[in-house]
């Protein structure tokens, strides 16, 4: 078997790990070219790899802010017990099932507020910026508490809640394996660090000193010519 023989059979034994329909979009986006397309791969999660880190501190930061603002405005820590602070349906379900985790998770060991707060996907938190349905968030959450924490955003609530929620997006995107190379990462990165800005300043003075996002887009034409190595 020839060298280039044995490359070919390598990659097709890649591709079969990776399985073809999920390495089409790759396959797609550099013409066909097998070498170029699992570089393509390579960089697509090294890059997701990077955002994971601003994304994950935008929602603890966002939760742990949201939840003491909440917690002050209805005076005790399980604000969503007060009735006129009841979140809808769709959240409603989402704390059952944050309260069944934990009840599976340490079945003996009773947990508090603070354990339902964490575990709180982060789809919860930013829907309490967007407009509830019938439940009127904006009357609920927006104009009589949450408005305060974003003074410095001057797009209204809708502009902000459409922000976050391609946050959401990207971040389940990349929580599911999916590839995000087709997004405009650059300014998903400058998104995110408006908004972390937002709930935290100083979180988004630490990721624009240290973050590893920029090096990592200008990274990739030279991964994906074969100049710079891979990162896995």
């Amino acid at each position: 078997m020839t060298q280039g023989e044995r490359g070919a059979d390598e990659q097709g034994r890649l591709i079969e790990a990776i399985s073809p329909e999920r390495f089409q979009p790759f396959l797609h986006k550099c013409g066909g070219d097998r070498a170029r397309a699992l570089r393509l791969y390579a960089w697509d999660s090294e890059v997701a790899r990077a955002l994971q880190s601003p994304l994950r501190d935008l929602e603890v930061s966002l939760r742990n802010r949201l939840h003491r603002q909440l917690m002050g405005r209805h005076g005790q820590e399980s604000w969503w017990d007060v009735p006129k602070a009841r979140p809808n349906h769709k959240g409603q379900d989402m704390l059952e099932n944050a309260r069944e985790t934990l009840e599976n998770r340490r079945p003996y060991r009773p947990f508090g507020p603070c354990d339902v707060v964490a575990q709180l996907p982060f789809g919860f938190w930013v829907s309490l910026l967007g407009r509830g349905g019938r439940d009127n968030y904006e009357m609920k959450y927006w104009n009589s508490s949450l408005r305060h924490l974003f003074r410095a955003h001057r797009g209204g609530r809708d502009d902000l809640y459409r922000k976050f929620q391609f946050m959401l997006t990207l971040r389940n995107r990349i929580a599911h394996h999916e590839c995000i190379f087709q997004r405009h990462l650059e300014q998903d990165l400058d998104t995110a660090l408006t908004l972390l800005r937002y709930v935290s300043p100083e979180m988004a003075d630490r990721h624009e000193k240290y973050g590893q996002v920029p090096e990592v887009l200008a990274r990739r034409r030279a991964v994906l010519s074969g100049q710079e190595p891979l990162r896995l």
